[in-house]
């Protein structure tokens, strides 16, 4: 059984917290500014102002930070600072069992995959794919985009179902493979999906929404990353597929025999299509904006035939 957070309210404090990678001071206190605004209360805690090589701080100082803002009584979400690289190093050092007692908002995406699958897995606990503290909702010049910003304050305030998930004005879904399908959704950034295999905290997908995104990757790894995927089963497992956002993923010429990778396009086709699972395509999210939030370890269903997705539960509680 899925464990859900409590919704968030005007007053709440949250945590800001450094799983991955550092930032800029400046940028953290706009982004925190930026919060204020939502009627939220940030706590910035001290991974956010360190640094250790391309990480935010030491391991065990990330992981600590993390169980504590679980453990706090008075903090009532967790938001990420920025993704990058590091997450994966936390995985043996959080207090599972401590997170699964205390379930709480908690909101990344990209580096921040990594958790989202171990949380589901070990904790059964909701969690959210969506902006965090250093991102364009946050630091833009003047105001928050609207389509971000009501998709963000829906999933984290609201206790209702989300109900039909469209995308941005001007961007259309598609369909690759043809069927309707439903399931609890989890997923994220490939890369981070493919780091797990093989170890405790694995992606778990069987009759599982399974949604992936990318971004800066040749289309020749993608093909590898998705190809390994398929080799573990997690094709073969799902319920059905969700594909995001490819943000600068493209063909990589190749010297020798003047051509290129793949196009993407032939690569889903030629992967994901033979396993014959429900397939939308052109979620815009991911490494974009504007973008929804998405909470994993709610039901959902797709169908691929119409492309639409629909979120069938709340995902927080009163």
């Amino acid at each position: 059984m899925i464990v859900k957070p409590r919704a968030l309210n005007p007053g709440d404090k949250i945590a800001i917290v450094a799983p991955s990678s550092p930032a800029d001071p400046d940028r953290l206190e706009k982004g925190a500014d930026a919060f204020r605004t939502l009627g939220l209360e940030p706590v910035i805690y001290p991974s956010c102002t360190k640094a250790h090589g391309h990480l935010a701080g030491l391991d065990r100082e990330r992981a600590r930070d993390l169980n504590e803002a679980f453990a706090a009584q008075e903090i009532r979400g967790i938001v990420c600072m920025k993704g990058g690289a590091g997450s994966y190093r936390l995985l043996p050092l959080l207090d599972y069992d401590l997170i699964r007692a205390n379930p709480k908002v908690f909101i990344g995406y990209s580096d921040i995959t990594a958790l989202h699958m171990a949380l589901n897995k070990l904790c059964r606990m909701v969690t959210y794919h969506g902006p965090m503290l250093i991102s364009d909702l946050f630091l833009g010049a003047n105001k928050m985009e609207s389509y971000t910003l009501a998709s963000y304050e829906q999933a984290l305030f609201g206790t209702k179902a989300l109900g039909r998930l469209d995308n941005p004005p001007g961007e259309e879904m598609a369909t690759l493979v043809e069927g309707a399908a439903q399931g609890e959704l989890i997923g994220g950034n490939l890369s981070l999906l493919v780091s797990t295999l093989g170890s405790p905290w694995e992606l778990e997908v069987k009759d599982k929404i399974l949604f992936i995104e990318d971004v800066g990757e040749a289309a020749y790894r993608v093909d590898r990353m998705l190809n390994a995927l398929a080799l573990a089963g997690k094709f073969r497992d799902c319920a059905g597929v969700i594909l995001g956002t490819w943000s600068n993923c493209k063909p990589e010429k190749k010297g020798g025999y003047d051509g290129y990778d793949l196009p993407l396009q032939t690569i889903f086709e030629e992967v994901i299509r033979p396993w014959g699972k429900p397939t939308i395509q052109n979620l815009r999210a991911g490494h974009n904006y504007p973008a929804p939030t998405l909470p994993f370890g709610v039901q959902v269903g797709i169908d691929a035939n119409r492309r639409e997705i629909a979120f069938l539960e709340g995902a927080n509680t009163q």
